[in-house]
This record gives structure tokens, C-alpha cells and sequence, in this order.
């Protein structure tokens, strides 16, 4: 699921996203996704883990599960029913 976000760009930033996406044939999303995309395994960005549950999870169950880091950071066995 995708959530909207509200960022400021300079003029010629904005241009050229347009650009993007009429010679792509796209949308900005996807521009942008993909640039940051680009970047991050050019600059060797390490994606935490924990970020792929983001979004699927209700905010009780992630509650638990930080809770249960807190408790037992060593812990192997907990269930989060994912």
C-alpha cells in the first residue's frame, strides 16, 4: 500500500520528473521510486529488515513485536502470527 508524502523540489528538479515521465511513458511515483531505488544501491544503503513488515502489520501486532526486542533481545522463538 502506498501512502502520500508531501516534499518540496526546486524548479528544475520538478522539470525534469515531467520529463521523466512523458519520455517513460510513467508516473512520478515510479520515477521517484526508482531514483531513490538507484541512489540507495549506489550509496550501499542497508535495508533493516523490519522495514519489509511495514505497512502490513496492525499497529497492536507491531506493538508487540517491539516489546518483545525489548524484553529478550536474544530471543529466537517469538511467534508474531505474520
Amino acid at each position: 500500500m502506498k501512502r502520500a508524502v508531501n516534499i518540496r523540489l526546486d524548479e528544475q528538479i520538478i522539470y525534469v520528473l515531467n520529463q521523466l515521465t512523458e519520455e517513460l511513458k510513467t508516473t512520478k511515483t515510479e520515477v521517484i521510486e526508482r531514483a531513490i531505488e538507484l541512489f540507495s544501491k549506489e550509496n550501499k544503503v542497508k535495508k533493516n529488515n523490519l522495514l519489509q513488515f511495514a505497512g502490513i502489520m496492525k499497529p497492536s501486532e507491531a506493538d508487540a513485536m517491539l516489546e518483545a526486542i525489548r524484553e529478550d533481545k536474544n530471543s529466537k522463538d517469538v511467534d508474531f502470527k505474520l
